[in-house]
């Protein structure tokens, strides 16, 4: 009988980490306010590693849920407190520092150094905007700082 070598799989949450971050920071470049992670969906990250929690609190002020938006071009205004965003990426993670990560209707439109930003023109229709205050690494605290508010577009 032929001996055969077992190889353990690679712990899905370290898995989903490691693509989280890689796909991270192909999307994410310092010192630009949109990024190119357009068309990305985002799949929910963890890491193996304990990941700090954040005092941050992260709001969408505008578009509110449930509010109703006339025309296609719709402005993003995020409120943060207890911490501030930063563009640079870094392994130094700061629970008071990071930067914003956008999914509009389950995907990645952008990872933002910013708190305003005009989203992509959008069709009638109710929308789902998400968004997520995560470390200079890319990826979430713990417990993540997430927030989202269902709107509709109307022409």
């Amino acid at each position: 009988m032929k001996h055969v070598k077992h190889i353990a799989p690679m712990p899905l949450r370290a898995a989903a980490a490691g693509l989280a971050l890689a796909a991270a920071l192909l999307g994410c470049s310092s010192g630009q306010s949109g990024s190119s992670g357009e068309g990305a969906t985002l799949a929910p990250t963890t890491t193996a590693a304990e990941r700090p929690s954040s005092p941050a609190k992260l709001t969408i002020d505008a578009p509110h849920n449930g509010q109703v938006v006339k025309g296609a071009s719709v402005r993003l205004q995020l409120g943060l407190r207890n911490a501030k965003v930063v563009a640079a990426t870094t392994t130094n993670i700061r629970p008071d520092q990071g930067h914003v990560h956008v999914m509009l209707d389950g995907r990645l439109i952008s990872m933002n150094y910013g708190l305003s930003e005009a989203l992509p023109k959008l069709t009638s229709g109710t929308h789902v905007l998400q968004v997520e205050f995560v470390a200079a690494d890319h990826l979430p605290f713990d417990p993540r700082v997430l927030t989202q508010a269902a709107f509709e577009v109307q022409p």
